[in-house]
């Protein structure tokens, strides 16, 4: 008993050091605070540990942390707590690269779908179907969400003085 406890032990700590700083970008992507997004990530972590799934995979268990992170941003968003107050920072950066900045705003400006869509594909690297998946949307939807997104961050950033999307992403 006390060999399955630990190997549990360790395969959680394994688990919020690979994917910690993912699901952080991923949950500063959809809410404006770092405190929030922290929290975020911590209660898919406790909603990991409590029921405990039995992963396949690292794919696997990686696409569940994520499911399970934009779910959270989801129900967050959702909340009476969250209509009610206004964040104390709004410095969403500090997760990212200095030179990202301004393609984050540029993104953090699409609808909250294309956001994932767009930071799933070229953010995590994830292709259309298993965003799909991921999303639980047909490929087609993803696809044409995504050429939409494209379109929309290329007329953001035209002012910007970035070529193209795709160099920026």
């Amino acid at each position: 008993m006390e060999q399955n406890e630990a190997t549990r032990r360790q395969d959680l700590v394994r688990l919020v050091e690979t994917y910690s700083d993912m699901l952080l970008r991923i949950a500063l992507n959809r809410v404006d605070s770092l405190a929030e997004a922290e929290d975020i990530v911590q209660t898919v972590f406790l909603k990991l540990v409590r029921s405990s799934p039995a992963f396949r995979s690292q794919e696997h268990e990686k696409a569940w942390l994520i499911r399970t992170a934009i779910r959270q941003c989801l129900d967050y968003n959702r909340s009476a707590f969250r209509r009610c107050t206004l964040p104390l920072d709004a410095d969403v950066r500090t997760a990212f690269l200095p030179e990202t900045g301004t393609v984050l705003e540029a993104v953090r400006q699409l609808p909250e779908l294309d956001r994932y869509i767009v930071y799933l594909h070229y953010y995590e690297g994830y292709p259309i179907k298993q965003i799909g998946k991921l999303l639980e949307l047909p490929e087609g939807t993803v696809s044409s969400r995504l050429s939409r997104a494209r379109k929309k961050l290329k007329e953001i950033l035209k002012g910007e003085g970035y070529g193209t999307v795709s160099e920026c992403l």
